[in-house]
């Protein structure tokens, strides 16, 4: 282990808030598994590595990861939390490996290690997705006595992955009310505001260089976002939208036609193609679309597909003058 510190230690010595970060079994069966003892063994280890750690460091941040920490014992994860604190680490990340946890439990995990810790413990939540509650599960952490939060784009990480950054971003900074109510009305979360148009930009790069797609129910960054495409959102957009993705987002309304389409809709979409239609055109194109749709198991009519249906629709063939 002092030879891992080593190594670790001089891969980032010299560079600008360099880290490192000392791995440590929390629980008892991820104890057995990791180093072949019980969890108080596992835990007095890694305050030793700690040590060692920080004695070493020359100034790079000595971060401790508690592995499983929701099913360890929460009273001894919190006094080690506290004692590797005193011993020096930067930060104490409480990691959710297996991603069980609901909202409530992930509340009182934090609460108990917070108050157990002690104030100078910065407690850093680490969240993962398996029942899909990461992002959920998060809030709750920052509620209740996290500082940092772990996440990464498009939610990429092990299994199910973990909290997405675009959308923790995006839920922190586009609502002063909410991120209050998340961290507190004293909470002053950025030095300098985020660019919120900036997430979709840059969720495409990252999935254009990984693979990870990006659907149309992806919240914050999928091709859904800005997009409407029934009768009552489409008169009334405000009142069906719990955000204005064109203000926060830079992402203007786009109508899009499905088997949901309204008359309204699909003229809508007629006229961004360049063909206005009379009303027993429209009935003609939205029973078109719908069978279609129906047919095809495709909800959503591309484009192309539609206009080139319109080109036949709205152009009028001469009727043949007899001859004389």
């Amino acid at each position: 282990m002092v030879e891992d510190v080593r190594l670790a230690l001089s891969a980032v010595r010299g560079a600008a808030h360099g880290r490192i970060m000392v791995i440590v079994a929390a629980s008892e069966a991820t104890a057995r598994a990791l180093v072949h003892s019980d969890a108080r063994t596992a835990l007095d280890r890694g305050l030793d590595v700690v040590k060692e750690a920080v004695d070493r460091a020359d100034g790079t941040a000595v971060d401790v990861c508690l592995v499983d920490a929701p099913r360890a014992d929460h009273a001894l994860v919190a006094e080690y939390a506290g004692r590797m604190t005193a011993q020096g680490a930067a930060t104490i990340v409480v990691a959710d490996t297996v991603g069980d946890l609901l909202p409530g439990q992930t509340r009182d995990l934090f609460r108990r290690v917070a108050d157990g810790a002690g104030r100078d413990t910065v407690l850093v939540s680490h969240l993962h997705n398996d029942l899909g509650l990461g992002l959920a599960n998060t809030l709750a952490a920052l509620e209740s006595g996290a500082r940092v939060a772990a996440c990464s784009w498009l939610g990429m990480a092990e299994r199910s992955g973990m909290v997405a950054t675009e959308q923790l971003l995006f839920l922190l900074a586009h609502d002063r009310a909410k991120a209050a109510h998340v961290l507190g009305p004293d909470c002053e979360p950025w030095w300098t505001q985020p660019d919120l148009t900036r997430l979709p930009g840059i969720a495409r790069m990252v999935s254009a260089e990984t693979g990870v797609p990006l659907t149309v129910t992806t919240p914050i960054v999928g091709s859904g976002v800005a997009t409407i495409s029934t009768g009552t959102p489409f008169t009334h957009p405000r009142t069906f939208q719990p955000y204005d993705p064109e203000h926060h987002l830079g992402l203007a309304p786009t109508v899009v036609l499905t088997h949901l389409a309204s008359r309204r809709v699909l003229r809508a979409v007629a006229e961004r193609l360049g063909h206005h239609l009379d009303p027993d055109q429209t009935g003609e194109a939205l029973a078109w679309v719908k069978d279609r749709a129906y047919r095809l198991n495709q909800a959503q009519v591309p484009d192309a597909d539609f206009a080139a249906y319109l080109d036949a629709l709205t152009t009028t063939t001469p009727t043949p003058t007899p001859a004389p």
